[in-house]
């Protein structure tokens, strides 16, 4: 995948993982790029499917399911 094939909203929640030193949840994403959960949600699963991005399903002590992304080393 070419880094021009990336939107600019792509390339934001990138920016926005790279920027932290943890994982992040689809939620804490969507709040630092001040965009909606879904937008960032079905973004992270293409730059998934690009290999760009790693998940990992957290269920919490009610649970639910939390999705954390980070960078693919």
């Amino acid at each position: 995948m070419k880094k021009t094939e990336l939107t600019p909203i792509d390339r934001l929640i990138v920016r926005v993982i790279k920027s932290n030193k943890k994982p992040m949840s689809t939620y804490r994403i969507s709040k630092k790029a001040k965009l909606s959960w879904s937008t960032i949600n079905s973004h992270c699963y293409k730059l998934m499917s690009f290999g760009i991005l790693d998940s990992r399903i957290v269920k919490t002590k009610f649970g639910q399911k939390k999705i954390f992304w980070k960078l693919k080393e």
